[in-house]
């Protein structure tokens, strides 16, 4: 979606949710291995400073990081998430939200291969622009659902995908099954994380059940709504589809996101979270 700018969004629930999911499993794969492969599909410009007129508009922000900054509990992902944006912004006060892109580079490392895609011109620009200085990422324009036509990676090297279109065209939902049916051989020793908005429960309904129907084993569903379903236009919530994960995964993160949950949901909210495997 050649109109779509992440800037509208950045920092809101459902860019908390996923972050926070995001930096577990890069931590996660990081223990276990030195060098690793990233891969985002829809990477945007990386970095959304708060004064930009893209934030100011709608402040998406105030749904997600505004209410959750200041979060004084305990759940050590949370916390590590949080301390994470601190670090990156160099500064006690965050003057900037670091989309998935940035947040990859930090908790990398030289050794690492990371490849970003963004087909938007502008935000592909201001992406080349944020990481110019780093020799171990590979930027391309391109539509991500192609990369594996673009890019020859190590089949059998450890490492995450991110895949996180904007959904503002319904195709990407297909778009989305036909990426998993195609290339899952490719990327069978990676973790394969797809985010996608909660916007009509029979869609949302609709996509997980072609999930199942893949023989794909293993796959891990985690949703958080934060309102109850309604007709209305906009997210009642987001949720991540996550494949190759261990089995332990889901008891690592259901605490977590239900906190998530408690800290950004709408007043009256009764739809409960999911963090479970579809087979």
């Amino acid at each position: 979606m050649l109109s779509y700018k992440h800037g509208f969004h950045a920092g809101n629930h459902a860019d908390v949710l996923k972050h926070v999911c995001l930096i577990y499993f890069i931590k996660s794969i990081k223990k276990q291995y030195n060098s690793i492969i990233y891969v985002d599909t829809h990477a945007g410009g990386g970095i959304y400073n708060f004064n930009d007129a893209y934030m100011k508009k709608n402040q998406e922000y105030s749904t997600g990081i505004g209410k959750i900054d200041n979060y004084i509990k305990e759940d050590p992902y949370i916390k590590f998430y949080l301390k994470t944006l601190k670090n990156i912004n160099e500064n006690k006060k965050k003057t900037f939200y670091p989309g998935s892109p940035k947040i990859a580079e930090y908790l990398t490392e030289n050794n690492d291969e990371l490849y970003f895609f963004e087909l938007h011109n502008n935000e592909f620009i201001i992406l080349k622009k944020n990481f110019r200085t780093k020799i171990n990422i590979k930027i391309s324009k391109l539509d991500g659902f192609n990369f594996f036509n673009e890019r020859k990676l190590n089949i059998e090297k450890k490492g995450v995908i991110l895949i996180d279109p904007s959904y503002e065209i319904k195709d990407d939902f297909e778009n989305v099954i036909k990426f998993v049916q195609n290339h899952y051989e490719l990327y069978k020793n990676k973790i394969v994380i797809i985010w996608y908005p909660i916007l009509n429960r029979e869609y949302t309904n609709e996509f997980i059940e072609k999930f199942k129907k893949t023989g794909i084993k293993d796959i891990l569903r985690i949703e958080m709504p934060i309102k109850n379903d309604s007709i209305e236009r906009g997210m009642s919530g987001s949720g991540l589809i996550v494949l190759n994960t261990h089995q332990k995964t889901a008891q690592s993160l259901r605490g977590t996101v239900k906190e998530i949950q408690d800290c950004l949901q709408l007043e009256g909210n009764k739809k409960r979270i999911i963090v479970n495997f579809l087979r």
